[in-house]
C-alpha cells in the first residue's frame, strides 16, 4: 500500500530543506524560471507541487524525492526542534549568538 502523501508537510520539508542548505526562493525561483511568490505559494501548499519543481529541489538538496514525500517521525521532531531553535535564537543579540555558536561547536565536537 501506497502511504498517503500530506502535501502540507512536503511544502515545509521542502521550506526546511532549503533554507538550511541556504538557499533562498529567490535562488530557487530564478534557476527554474519561476516567481518567488509560485515558490512561496509551493512551499506553503497554496499551489499544487509538479513533478518539474520535486525533481529540482530533491536534486539541489541532495536528497531523494521519496524523502520530500513521505514523512518519518525522527524528520519531523527534528524540523520541530530546528524550528523552536530559529525562534529562540531571533531573542538573542548578535554578541550572544555568536557565544551559542561557538557553545555549539564545542558540544558537536565532542
Amino acid at each position: 500500500m501506497i502511504p498517503k502523501i500530506d502535501y502540507t508537510l512536503v511544502g515545509r520539508r521542502m521550506k526546511h530543506l532549503r533554507k538550511i542548505q541556504g538557499y533562498t526562493q529567490e535562488q530557487i525561483a530564478e534557476e527554474l524560471g519561476v516567481t518567488v511568490a509560485f515558490i512561496s505559494n509551493i512551499e506553503n501548499n497554496r499551489t499544487k507541487l509538479n513533478l518539474r519543481i520535486l525533481t529540482y529541489y530533491a536534486d539541489l538538496l541532495h536528497v531523494s524525492i521519496d524523502y520530500i514525500l513521505f514523512a518519518y517521525e525522527e524528520d519531523q521532531l527534528s524540523m520541530q526542534l530546528e524550528q523552536e531553535i530559529m525562534t529562540q535564537l531571533q531573542l538573542f543579540s548578535v554578541e550572544e549568538k555568536q557565544t551559542i555558536l561557538k557553545v555549539l561547536k564545542a558540544i558537536h565536537s565532542n
